[in-house]
């Protein structure tokens, strides 16, 4: 009997911490595998600190994880008249259709029959938005699209006491930079940008 195969988007550690679990809860028989492909996140120093921190996370697990792209160019162009767009607007939307589209293109081609994301674990995103953008890709693929309540049954103490067990890097903002300068409207500057070097990942291996 072959085995179904999951591909797992995943945007950073502290979402995939409980989420992964969650995952191989469920889904004990199937074989797992993470995708990260994030062009949102911006500057690139944040990047490679979230997929540093997402390795760390699927090697804890046995799980293998693939690097996409840093295709930001692409990024900026789709959510282009988006920027002033709030957390969980138009350009939320847009980007996750984006990260989504690229992984069951990924899953495709790569012999999966089934994806999901851990941007569910996320209290900062809507569910039923990236169920439908999910569902609706996965028709195109051909592929299952697994909507997972990661949130239910105390999953973000879960999530939270995991991380700090771990002690991974947890950022303090979505990912990209329209989100970040929103949310930091009348600093003088943005710290995130600016101080990369002063970045503390206690249990990281790089």
């Amino acid at each position: 009997m072959v085995k179904d195969k999951i591909l797992v988007h995943i945007c950073c550690g502290v979402d995939a911490v409980w989420a992964l679990r969650k995952i191989k809860e469920e889904f004990p028989n199937n074989e797992i595998e993470g995708y990260f492909y994030d062009p949102n996140i911006h500057p690139e120093e944040e990047y490679e600190l979230r997929w540093i921190e997402t390795k760390r996370v699927c090697n804890s697990l046995g799980i293998n994880c693939e690097k996409g792209e840093y295709d930001i160019e692409n990024w900026f162009k789709a959510v282009k008249g988006y920027e002033n767009e709030p957390e969980r607007g138009e350009r939320c939307s847009i980007c996750h259709d984006i990260r989504l589209e690229k992984s069951a293109k990924y899953a495709k081609e790569k012999g999966f029959n089934k994806f999901t994301t851990v941007l569910m674990m996320s209290p900062k995103k809507d569910f039923d938005v990236l169920k439908n953008i999910g569902e609706k890709i996965g028709k195109k693929y051909g592929l299952e699209f697994l909507s997972i309540e990661f949130r239910k049954g105390g999953g973000i103490e879960k999530m939270n006491k995991l991380s700090k067990e771990m002690q991974l890097y947890h950022q303090n903002y979505c990912g990209c930079i329209y989100g970040l300068f929103k949310q930091r409207q009348g600093l003088e500057y943005i710290p995130e940008v600016v101080s990369f070097s002063k970045k503390v990942l206690p249990a990281s291996t790089e």
